[in-house]
C-alpha cells in the first residue's frame, strides 16, 4: 500500500486499533497510546502503519466501491491473489461448500487466513482429501472493519501456512446503535441467478465513557439454483462444436417428458460381427432410429439438473464481539462466531438402468485393500418377466439382452448433493499495560462439522434386493437380473420408489476439525538509541488440532459404488516461541528483526527468521526490503492415518485415446447418419476417463520450507500522488503434493480393465461402415482398434517434491485530486506482474517444465483500476480487473502437442481466433452510491458493464473461461441501508 494511502488511513484505524492500547488514568499517555496500531505482519506497536513489508488495506468503502459482496469476490479483485475454489463450483472437490483464498498461486496451503489477528480452525473436508484450509465464506461480512493483506511470508510471526503471505480481516472494534443493509444481484443473461444479503449489527456501551462496548452482527445470505433448463444453451460457441451430441442428447422436443411412462429399449450384439443391435420396447412413443445400431427408445434429460451450472446456497453467521474495561489499564475482551451453511444441488434426470457393456464402474474401498470394486448393471436373461424383446434380438444371444430403462420412480428431485457446515470460534482473553509494557493473552477454540450428503451412487446390498438374486451366464460370464426380480418394470409407483431409494440411498461423509489455542504475548520497549527507542515482544502460542472423518460405513466395506470410506484420523499438540524487535538504527533507517521457534511432533523444531529494513531516503522516498523463511507443515489429512479410497477424474490413457479416436475419425466421415452420430460419441470419450484412485498419507513427509524476499520503494513525489514497487520471490522445497497420475513415476501400481463388448462392437460398426460403399469413406487396409482395455485403477502416495520458485513485482500507484465544489476524485492502479513460476522435480529432471509464466493459468500481467468520484452524497466509483494473455499449453512440455500450429488445448479444437492462446480479458464494474441522509444510502451496481461474454476454455470443467468471466453476463446489485 502506498506510503500517503496509509497515512491518510491511519486516523481512520487508530480507533479500530486501540484494541491495541492500555487505558490510562494520564490522557496524555493515552492519546500516544491510541496513536500506535499494530499492523498485520508484526507484533509491535507503531505510529507508522508503513512497515519494512508491504501490506495492502483494504477498507469497508473499497469493498462497497469494487462492487464485491463476499470475501471471495474482493480477493478476486486484488492482482496478488489467484483464482481459488469457489463454493458455487466446489462440488465433488472434497471440500463442498467452501471457497478458499489463494496468494501468489501457491493454492489454500499457502496462504494463511486470520481474524482480528488469530488462527481460524480448517474447513471440516480438505479440498481433493489433502489440502486443509479456512473457509472464508465463514468469517462474518457484515462486521468487517477492513482487510490488511500482506504479500509477504510471515511464518516468523504466525508459524505454519504464512508462506505466500496472509489476509487479516479486521472486525468493528466498538459499535454503538443499529444499522440493516439489504443487498440483491440479478442477472441479465441467467433469469434464476440471484445472490441476496440481509445484516443487522446492533451495540451499545462506549468504551471510553461506558467502559464496555457489546455489539452483535448477523449476515444472511442465499444464492438462487441455477438448474439446466437456464444454462445449457449458454456455453461458448466452440463448446457445442467440441461437444456435437450435447444438446441432441438432451432430447428436448424428441423424447419422452418428464414423468411420463418411458418403456425403454432391448439391445444384443451379433455373434458374427459383434455389432451392437438395439429395438425400442413395446409401447414406446419416442423411437429415435439409427442406421448404426437400429431404433430406440429415448427420454428428455430433465433440465432441473443444478450440479454443474449452479448450486443453492444458505449461509447464516452470527457474531459477538465484546470489550469491559477493568481499572486503570486492564481491558477484557471476548468475541464469538458461529457459521451456518447449508448448499443443495439437484441431481436431475433419475438414473437410468442401462446395462453395462463396457467399462465397470471402478473403486478402491477401506477394508477390501488392494483390490478393486466393480459394478456392472446387470443383463435381462431369457426368461425374465420383462424380457419382452423380439424373437431376432433375443436369437443373437441365447435370449439374453441389454436393458435400456428409466427409473423414474424415486421423483424428480431425489436425487442430487447436499453439503452442511456448522463452524463455530469462541475467544477470550486479556490485555493490559505494566509500565510501558503492553501484554495481552487469549484463549480461543473453534472447529468445524461438515457432512456431504450424495445421492448419486449404487449401493450393491440395496441395488440386489431390487433386481436380485443374481445368475452368471456360464458361457460368457454376463451377470444376470433374477427372473421376477422385485421392482416391476413398466409401471410407476411407491412400492418401486422404496427399492429405487435403498438401491440409491443417500450417502454421508462426516468431518470435524478442532483448533484449541493458548496465546500470549508482550510488546514495549527495551532501550533508547539515538535515534529514538527500541521495542521488543515476546511471546508463546499452545495450540491442540484435531481432524477426524470416520468414514461410511458401507463404503468402506465397498458397498457404496465410487465411495471407498475415505478416512482421517490425526491430533497433535503443537508449541511456539517468538521474539520481534524493531530498532531506529539512524534517523531514517530501521530494523524490524523476529524469530519464531515452532515444535510439531514427528520432526524437528522449525526455526523461522526474518529480516526487515526500511530507508527514508528523502521525505518523498522509503525504501523497504524483508528476507525471511517460511515453513507448512505437514496436515493432518496427508500425514495422520487413513487415506483416500475414492476416484480420480480427468485420467488421460494415451493409448486409449488415441486408439478410440482413431475410430470415431473414420466414422464422422461417412455420410449414414448412425456412423456419425457413434463416431461424435466416441469421440475424445477415452481421453478423460474416472477410474478407482487410492491416495495414501505418508507418515515420513517433511515440513515444506521456504526463503522469501522482498525489495521496494514508496514514492510520494507530490502530495496528491503516491507509487509503490516491490519486487517479491518465493523459493519452496520440500512441497507436499499428492500423487501427479498424468505421470508414471507419481503411480505405485495401476490395472486395466479387458476390452469390453462396447470397444468391439465399435471396431464391427467401423467395419460395417468401411464396408459399405454407400458411406463414402476411404478406409486404410489396417483398420484402427483396440490392443488394450481402459485404465481401471491408480494407486500413489502423498510425498515431498522438489522445489519451486516464483518471483515478481507489485505496483501501486494512488492519486487524490480536489475538484472544488465538485467534490473529489481518487483514481488507483494495483498491478501484479509475475516473473518466473518454475519447478525442480529432482536431480535427475532438473527445472524440467520450465519458466510457466505465459502458459495456461500463470498469465504474466494482473491488474486494477479503479477511480472513485465523490460529489455531496453521492459516489460513483469505476472499476477494471485486467487480466493478461497466456499460452492454451500448462507448460512448454504440454506446448508440443497443444500450439497455435495444432489449434488445441486439452487436446481439443479451439476457435481459430483463439489459436494464439487465452485472451487477455477484462471487466468494468460501475456503482453509484447515494446518502441523502446520514442514516440512509441507496446504491446500486452493474457488474460486467460492456456485457462481456465467458470464452471457450476446453482446460476448464464446464468449458468456459469462470476463472475470467462470469457466465452472468451483465448483472445488477441493489443495495439500500439504513441505521437507527
Amino acid at each position: 500500500m502506498s506510503l500517503a494511502l496509509a497515512v491518510a488511513l491511519l486516523g481512520h484505524v487508530s480507533l479500530a486499533a486501540a484494541q491495541d492500547g492500555a487505558a490510562s488514568t494520564d490522557s496524555k499517555d493515552k492519546t500516544t497510546e491510541l496513536s500506535r496500531v499494530e499492523v498485520t505482519g508484526s507484533n509491535i506497536r507503531r505510529t507508522d502503519v508503513e512497515t519494512a513489508s508491504p501490506v495492502q488495506i483494504v477498507s469497508k468503502q473499497d469493498i462497497e466501491n469494487m462492487g464485491a459482496r463476499t470475501l471471495l469476490q474482493v480477493l478476486d479483485n486484488l492482482p496478488a491473489a489467484r483464482p481459488a475454489q469457489q463454493d458455487s463450483r466446489s462440488l465433488f472437490t472434497g471440500s463442498d461448500g467452501a471457497s478458499q483464498a489463494n496468494l501468489r498461486g501457491l493454492g489454500a496451503q499457502g496462504t494463511l487466513v486470520l481474524l482480528n489477528g488469530r488462527r481460524l480452525s480448517y474447513y471440516g473436508a480438505p479440498a481433493g482429501f489433502q489440502t486443509q484450509f479456512v473457509n472464508i465464506d465463514a468469517i462474518p461480512a457484515a462486521a468487517i472493519e477492513r482487510m490488511e493483506v500482506l504479500t509477504d511470508g510471515a511464518s516468523a510471526v504466525y508459524g505454519t501456512d504464512a508462506v505466500a503471505g496472509v489476509i487479516n480481516v479486521i472486525t468493528k472494534r466498538n459499535y454503538q446503535g443499529a444499522e440493516v443493509n439489504l443487498t440483491t444481484d440479478m442477472s441479465s443473461r441467467i433469469d434464476s441467478y440471484g445472490e441476496h444479503q440481509a445484516s443487522i449489527t446492533a451495540g451499545f456501551g462506549d468504551l471510553d465513557e461506558d467502559r464496555y462496548n457489546v455489539y452483535a452482527s448477523v449476515n444472511l445470505y442465499r444464492r438462487d439454483a441455477i438448474p439446466l433448463s437456464d444454462f445449457y444453451d449458454k456455453r461458448p460457441k466452440q463448446y457445442y462444436v467440441n461437444n456435437p451430441n450435447y444438446l441432441n442428447n438432451l432430447r428436448l422436443g424428441t423424447g419422452s417428458k418428464p414423468g411420463v411412462f418411458n418403456p425403454g429399449s432391448y439391445f444384443a450384439f451379433d455373434p458374427v460381427t459383434g455389432r451392437r443391435v438395439q429395438e425400442a420396447a413395446p409401447g414406446c412413443n419416442n423411437v429415435l432410429t439409427t442406421e448404426a445400431a437400429g431404433p430406440r427408445c429415448i427420454w428428455q434429460t430433465w433440465m432441473n439438473n443444478e450440479i454443474d451450472a449452479g448450486a443453492k446456497s444458505e449461509r447464516n453467521t452470527a457474531y459477538v464481539n465484546a470489550h469491559f474495561l477493568i481499572g486503570d489499564s486492564t481491558e477484557a475482551f471476548a468475541e464469538a462466531t458461529y457459521t451456518d451453511i447449508d448448499l443443495r444441488a439437484n441431481g436431475g434426470t433419475p438414473r437410468a438402468y442401462n446395462t453395462t457393456t463396457g467399462n465397470p464402474t471402478n473403486w478402491f474401498s477401506r477394508n477390501t485393500g488392494t483390490s478393486v470394486n466393480q459394478f456392472l448393471y446387470p443383463f435381462l436373461g431369457p426368461n425374465n418377466e420383462y424380457n419382452h424383446a423380439s424373437p431376432q434380438l433375443r436369437a443373437m444371444m441365447g435370449g439374453v439382452v441389454g436393458l435400456q430403462y428409466l427409473l423414474q420412480d424415486a421423483g424428480a428431485n431425489y436425487f442430487g448433493q447436499r453439503n452442511t457446515d456448522k463452524s463455530y470460534r469462541a475467544l477470550g482473553g486479556l490485555r493490559g499495560a505494566i509500565g510501558d509494557w503492553n501484554w495481552e493473552t487469549a484463549f480461543a477454540t473453534a472447529g468445524t462439522h461438515s457432512t456431504t450428503y450424495q445421492t448419486i451412487n449404487v449401493n450393491l446390498e440395496g441395488f440386489e434386493k431390487a433386481f436380485g438374486p443374481y445368475t452368471t451366464d456360464p458361457g460368457t460370464g454376463r451377470v444376470i437380473i433374477s427372473d421376477h426380480p422385485a421392482y416391476k418394470f413398466g409401471q410407476i409407483s411407491d412400492a418401486n420408489a422404496a427399492l429405487i431409494r435403498a438401491a440409491f440411498p443417500t450417502f454421508d461423509i462426516q468431518s470435524w476439525t478442532r483448533l484449541h489455542t493458548l496465546d500470549g504475548k508482550i510488546e514495549g520497549p527495551l532501550f533508547k538509541l539515538p535515534a529514538g527507542e527500541v521495542r521488543a515482544a515476546f511471546g508463546f502460542n499452545v495450540s491442540r488440532e484435531t481432524f477426524y472423518t470416520p468414514g461410511n460405513e458401507d463404503a468402506a466395506n465397498g458397498l457404496i459404488t465410487q465411495q471407498g470410506g475415505s478416512w482421517f484420523d490425526g491430533k497433535r499438540n503443537t508449541y511456539a516461541v517468538f521474539a520481534e524487535a524493531v530498532a531506529p538504527l539512524t534517523d531514517k533507517l530501521e530494523l524490524d528483526a523476529a524469530l519464531r521457534v515452532d515444535k510439531y511432533p514427528n520432526f524437528s523444531a522449525n526455526v523461522a527468521p526474518k529480516i526487515g529494513l526500511k530507508y527514508q531516503v528523502l521525505p518523498q522516498l522509503l525504501l523497504r526490503g524483508t528476507y525471511s523463511e517460511g515453513f507448512r507443515a505437514p496436515s493432518l489429512a496427508e500425514s495422520g492415518t487413513g487415506g483416500v479410497f475414492a476416484q480420480l477424474g480427468g485420467y488421460r490413457d494415451e493409448v486409449r485415446c488415441d486408439e478410440t479416436n482413431a475410430i470415431a475419425n473414420l466414422l464422422r466421415q461417412s455420410r449414414r447418419s448412425g456412423d456419425v452420430d457413434l463416431g461424435n460419441s466416441l469421440l475424445n470419450a477415452d481421453c478423460s476417463r474416472t477410474v478407482a484412485r487410492m491416495t495414501q498419507p505418508n507418515q515420513n513427509l517433511k515440513p515444506e520450507k521456504a526463503k522469501i524476499g522482498t525489495l521496494g520503494f514508496v514514492f510520494e513525489p507530490l502530495d496528491w500522488l503516491s507509487v509503490s514497487a516491490d519486487y517479491w520471490f518465493i523459493y519452496r522445497r520440500n512441497e507436499i503434493a499428492a500423487p501427479d497420475y498424468s505421470k508414471d513415476e507419481d503411480i505405485l501400481s495401476s490395472t486395466r480393465s479387458p476390452i469390453t463388448e462396447s470397444d468391439r462392437a465399435a471396431v464391427a460398426a467401423l467395419a460395417a461402415m468401411c464396408a459399405d460403399p454407400a458411406s463414402g469413406v476411404s478406409c486404410p487396409g489396417t483398420l484402427p482398434g483396440y490392443s488394450v482395455g481402459n485404465v481401471a485403477s491408480v494407486v500413489g502416495q502423498y510425498k515431498n517434491k522438489g522445489r519451486t520458485l516464483i518471483d515478481g513485482f507489485d505496483i501501486d500507484a494512488r492519486s487524490r485530486f480536489s475538484l472544488g465544489e465538485w467534490g473529489s476524485l481518487n483514481i488507483g492502479l494495483a498491478a501484479t506482474i509475475a516473473r518466473r513460476n518454475q519447478a525442480y522435480l529432482d536431480d535427475e529432471n532438473g527445472w524440467y517444465y520450465g519458466n510457466t509464466v505465459g502458459y495456461y493459468g500463470n498469465p504474466r500481467l494482473r491488474a486494477t483500476i479503479n477511480a472513485d468520484w465523490n460529489y455531496r452524497q453521492v459516489t460513483t466509483s469505476f472499476f477494471v480487473n485486467y487480466v493478461g494473455t497466456t499460452k492454451w499449453a500448462w507448460e512448454r512440455i504440454d506446448a508440443e502437442d497443444n500450439n497455435p500450429q495444432t489449434c488445441t488445448a486439452g487436446y481439443l479444437p479451439v476457435a481459430k481466433a483463439q489459436c494464439d492462446g487465452v485472451p487477455s480479458w477484462w471487466t468494468a464494474n460501475l456503482s453509484l452510491t447515494w446518502r441523502p441522509t446520514e442514516k440512509l444510502n441507496v446504491g446500486v451496481t452493474v457488474k460486467n458493464l460492456f456485457d462481456r461474454l465467458p470464452f471457450y476454455d476446453p482446460n476448464s470443467f464446464l468449458g468456459d473461461s469462470s476463472d475470467y468471466a462470469s457466465i452472468f453476463g451483465r448483472s445488477y446489485s441493489f443495495t439500500v441501508g439504513y441505521k437507527f
